[in-house]
């Protein structure tokens, strides 16, 4: 079965190559094709649309790589080209290995994505495929965030489609049950730093931060006694910022800290904040 990869994970980039001018989205893949050619003995690797490479090992078996995030990561830092280069090439020999080992029903993990998310994906497939549709399972989770299901390895965390999900037996709605229960398996508790009933930030392991909005005993006004309801700000998978409705000083710090453009955030999750109603998360409209 061929997979699809889009591959995520941090990279901290300390680099050595220097370019007069930003090279092209061609040219970029082109210097990843060469790289996994070079890095896997018995490796295939070819161009198959925009920002689309596909990989034939020796056995084989296919993927699919889309490299949009690496050539944002590039984007932003151009003079690290050789470094980003090298970075995701190793990150595909990793991912490759760790999903043949680790495909299992407990390393499912849910992950929170935006309706941006899904529609940039949805448009690079339409751009290499005429009937091109956002490739992996997901759930609405309100009208701006959505779940994502993916296979977490040492090395990255891979979007599972419905093929995958199946091969694994699990049925589409015990998926989000699972997946949160192997998360808090994996993370049993998270910490709040900062004073809860003004502003605080939650903190996990780094990545899954985000996906901890889906765990309803933790937000509760015993945690937050924030003034009004509990509002959050998830700018990245790795920050989850917390203050209330009717802190109006508190807002005001946690949307400087969201929109400072200093802040390069990485792994966006969304710009908008969230309110807590009942057990649901609806966007806030200050």
């Amino acid at each position: 079965m061929k997979r699809i990869v889009i591959l995520s994970f941090i990279c901290f980039f300390v680099g050595n190559s220097f370019a007069d001018e930003i090279i092209s989205e061609k040219e970029f893949a082109q210097r990843y094709v060469n790289a996994i050619s070079s890095k896997i003995e018995g490796v295939k690797a070819e161009i198959k649309g925009h920002l689309e490479v596909e990989v034939t090992y020796s056995d084989g078996e296919e993927s699919t790589t889309y490299l949009d995030n690496a050539y944002k990561n590039y984007r932003s830092s151009p003079y690290e080209l050789d470094v980003v280069i090298e970075s995701y090439s190793k990150a595909l020999m990793q991912s490759n290995s760790d999903v043949k080992v680790k495909m299992e029903k407990s390393h499912i993990f849910p992950v929170i994505k935006d309706i941006e998310y899904i529609a940039q994906i949805t448009a690079l497939m339409k751009r290499n495929e005429s009937d091109g549709e956002f490739p992996f399972y997901y759930e609405k989770l309100n009208e701006v965030l959505y779940i994502l299901y993916a296979i977490d390895t040492p090395s990255s965390i891979k979007y599972m489609p419905k093929e995958d999900i199946a091969k694994l037996g699990v049925k589409e709605e015990e998926l989000k049950s699972l997946s949160m229960a192997n998360l808090k398996k994996a993370i049993p508790s998270v910490q709040i730093e900062g004073d809860p009933s003004t502003i605080s930030m939650i903190v996990a392991d780094g990545t899954y931060e985000a996906s901890f909005l889906l765990y309803d005993d933790l937000w509760t006004k015993d945690n937050f006694p924030v003034n009004g309801d509990i509002v959050v700000y998830v700018p990245s998978r790795d920050v989850v910022l917390v203050t209330g409705s009717n802190d109006v000083e508190g807002l005001k710090k946690v949307r400087s800290i969201v929109y400072n453009p200093e802040n390069q955030w990485s792994h966006i999750v969304s710009e908008v904040g969230f309110v807590r109603k009942g057990d649901k998360w609806i966007e806030f409209n200050m």
